[in-house]
């Protein structure tokens, strides 16, 4: 895993202010330009980093770097080695939103930094747009509605190998009532940490 400061100057992905249908639109233009292309199946994202030219690695504690993005080398995704898969594939997700949505923005703006958006950075708000992004490329509506209809959180859950928690926490983004068989209201509570801590 590449050291935090290295001998070069970093910064940290500046936010858009990119709204739902942007990132809609921006996976949508994603895909279609990745033929063959599905992450319906539960798998890794490997595939689709590898079309968009970023490195996917594990890397050991600490586990401060989610994306490097050196300014002489590939970009990189890091994940933590003994983490789950499904928490993979959140984390990877998040990774290719800060690129696709925060990285040109961020390199115009700092044309001599390095890149690298940290598991717990100094502002919050890129990161809660990679994490919006990760809940809609990974649960996209159509999809999700139905399975969650069929057998709620733990049908999409296992059907598209993503955590519970952010199976909630797209349920919250879509409005869907919560609420179990005699009115009793499913009980989640919305992450106060990172979601890349195991």
């Amino acid at each position: 895993m590449p050291s935090r400061y290295p001998s070069y100057a970093y910064v940290e992905p500046i936010a858009t202010g990119v709204t739902d249908a942007e990132i809609e639109d921006l996976i949508n233009d994603m895909m279609s330009q990745t033929p063959g292309l599905t992450l319906r199946d539960g798998g890794p994202l490997d595939p689709l980093c590898r079309a968009l030219n970023v490195d996917l690695e594990y890397s050991g504690p600490p586990h401060e770097i989610l994306l490097d993005v050196p300014l002489d080398r590939k970009a990189c995704i890091w994940l933590p080695k003994k983490s789950k898969p499904r928490q993979d594939r959140f984390i990877a997700a998040m990774g290719v939103g800060y690129w696709l949505m925060h990285v040109p923005t961020t390199r115009e703006a700092h044309p001599r930094c390095g890149i690298q958006a940290l598991h717990r950075p100094a502002n919050r708000a890129a990161q809660k747009e990679a994490m919006r992004f990760a809940r809609m490329l990974l649960m996209p509506r159509e999809e999700f509605c139905s399975l969650w209809y069929e057998g709620r959180a733990n049908l999409v859950a296992d059907t598209l190998n993503v955590p519970t928690q952010v199976v909630y926490e797209r349920a919250a983004m879509l409005d869907i009532p919560m609420e179990g068989p005699g009115g009793h209201k499913y009980e989640w509570t919305p992450r106060t940490d990172t979601p890349t801590s195991p």
